[in-house]
């Protein structure tokens, strides 16, 4: 019980945080709209996004705030929380991660999630995130998904995670996730999106069919 205890006060505290409004999938699938919608994301190489994160294991829990700036293959994300670490800031791409956190933690990962895991106890796929945040799947590996009449993926199943999309809000043209719930065995992350900030879509329509 202690765990859904931990996971109620994270979600708790992610609710009392302002989101933009959002509207939840909804309708039948509809494949070609996918498609469309996948092939629209995937010019998506430059983001910045500002939210919030709980995080809830076996054994621990807590919730933060999040920026995370992309930029191609480069990433720049930076946490602010009470969980395991506290701060955290990690920069690079695929092959290597610098990795710094407020406990003094300071390395390069090749392996980021179990690095995380073993270091920091923050189990965080992020370079899978890299993708899902944006409501792509990884193109790395292999992936089950459902989508909804719009083609915005409502569940994906990716290296051992399902990803919940809950709501989506319109950002320079795409409609963009605004709330996720990351599951794997007991671990739960919410994540929460304040804001998005990418450029403009160019060929309007063609992520929101």
């Amino acid at each position: 019980m202690r765990l859904q205890r931990v996971f109620a006060v994270a979600l708790l505290a992610l609710a009392g945080c302002a989101t933009v409004p959002g509207t939840a999938p909804l309708g039948p699938p509809n494949e070609a709209a996918w498609q469309a919608r996948r092939a629209a994301l995937a010019q998506l190489q430059d983001w910045e996004l500002e939210g919030r994160v709980g995080i809830v294991t076996a054994d621990d829990g807590g919730s933060g705030s999040m920026d995370w700036k992309q930029r191609g293959d480069v990433l720049d994300f930076n946490f602010r929380g009470p969980f395991g670490a506290g701060a955290l800031e990690v920069q690079g791409n695929a092959q290597a991660l610098w990795v710094r956190s407020s406990r003094g933690d300071d390395f390069i990962s090749t392996d980021p999630e179990q690095d995380f895991i073993r270091r920091l106890r923050m189990p965080l796929p992020i370079l899978s995130m890299r993708y899902w945040m944006v409501g792509l799947p990884d193109p790395n590996a292999p992936f089950a998904k459902t989508v909804d009449r719009q083609g915005q993926l409502v569940t994906l199943t990716q290296r051992g995670w399902q990803v919940d999309y809950q709501t989506y809000a319109g950002f320079g043209g795409y409609d963009l996730p605004t709330r996720l719930l990351l599951l794997r065995g007991p671990v739960r992350i919410k994540v929460a999106i304040n804001s998005w900030q990418v450029p403009p879509l160019t060929a309007p329509g063609a992520a929101s069919p």
